[in-house]
């Protein structure tokens, strides 16, 4: 059963359009294809006369003319897809203004606005594939290459700042500290502590025997650093202590990301997403269902989870207890990265192309 539904910011406040559930599929995903504007205004409206009541109805324009919905119930029926592109796309990131920032293996980064779906800008310079993006406190955006730098952009107009440089292998991760500090993992094992200000080179922390792929913020500012050797480091992000490191996965873990109640996720190449306490630590439960490796994880405004892997599927689970919910299908190849709009939606990069959900 399919809803057309109309959905507000708050999960709960949606209207439905109940008569859509009548139509069958190969109608109802070319429907679901258009402009939402151009669909209710426009297409559904010549339906039928209960159709045209309920899009002229107040309360439908006014979710219309403010842009705050989205047309579809979380079924995730069909994906929009955001443009076409010359390269996989390795990793994703939104603007403090709601541009998405697309970095790609072409070395380029690609940016979009979230509010028209237009591309009005190309941020070129790095020479290697752009593996990792963040943004600052500032808005500034910081993209980590294969061409072992992280570069500096503005986040007003996309303008080059600066080239930070330091380590000697690919940057495949970044992280911005609570204080603003950045921090980037590279396949040098080490992870690099940067000024937000002015991108001075702060400290280097060891302590990983093989590369670090993946960096999150804890709710308290604490530092966690994923790495080839299957294993979680946890460092204060006051001084830069090594304070504890998580293991149980039995593989490369590739992505981490913190729940909206502390507890920090990390998925694995292990095929699972392992939970662990933010407060001391302690593994709390597994996360079964993927059949290969777990690239990335997001983490919605709801609370639940979201991860993507290379068996080409995302996964959506409930963050409070870890119930496997959905798992939407629209990728022909991996999901590399994942990340979640300002009005909910999820955006999901992989083979040349970046899907809208």
């Amino acid at each position: 059963m399919v809803t057309c539904c109309v959905n507000k910011v708050e999960p709960h406040n949606r209207l439905k359009l109940p008569i859509m559930e009548a139509l069958p599929p190969e109608l109802l995903f070319p429907i679901l294809q258009w402009a939402p504007k151009e669909m209710f205004n426009g297409t559904i409206a010549l339906v039928c006369w209960q159709w045209r009541d309920v899009v002229r109805s107040r309360s439908m324009q006014h979710f219309l003319f403010s842009n705050r919905f989205y047309a579809y119930e979380k079924k995730w029926i069909l994906p929009k897809t955001l443009g076409r592109h010359t390269a996989d796309i390795h990793v994703l990131a939104f603007g403090q203004d709601g541009r998405i920032y697309l970095g790609s293996t072409d070395c380029t980064i690609r940016v979009w606005s979230d509010i028209d779906e237009t591309h009005p800008q190309t941020l070129e310079g790095h020479t290697g594939g752009v593996l990792a993006l963040a943004v600052g406190l500032d808005g500034r955006i910081y993209s980590g290459s294969g061409d072992k730098t992280i570069r500096v952009w503005s986040g007003t107009d996309g303008t080059h700042l600066q080239t930070l440089e330091g380590h000697t292998c690919c940057v495949f991760a970044l992280a911005v500290g609570k204080d603003g500090r950045i921090y980037s993992g590279s396949g040098d094992l080490t992870i690099r502590v940067w000024s937000g200000t002015n991108g001075t080179h702060l400290q280097t922390l060891n302590g990983h025997t093989w590369g670090v792929s993946a960096l999150a913020v804890g709710h308290d500012g604490r530092i966690y650093s994923g790495s080839w050797d299957h294993t979680i480091c946890v460092w204060s992000g006051t001084d830069g202590t090594h304070l504890q490191t998580l293991t149980g996965h039995t593989q490369s873990v590739c992505a981490l990301a913190v729940g909206l109640d502390g507890r920090i996720y990390s998925g694995s190449a292990d095929h699972t997403i392992r939970v662990w306490s933010g407060t001391d630590g302690t593994h709390l439960q597994t996360l079964k269902g993927h059949t290969a490796d777990i690239n990335a994880l997001a983490i919605g405004k709801d609370g639940r989870i979201y991860s993507g892997s290379w068996d080409g599927t995302i996964r959506v689970w409930i963050g409070a207890d870890g119930t496997h919910l959905q798992t939407p299908r629209g990728h022909t190849q991996y999901v590399f990265a994942l990340t979640v709009g300002q009005d909910g939606r999820i955006y999901s990069g992989s083979e040349m192309k970046v899907n809208i959900w």
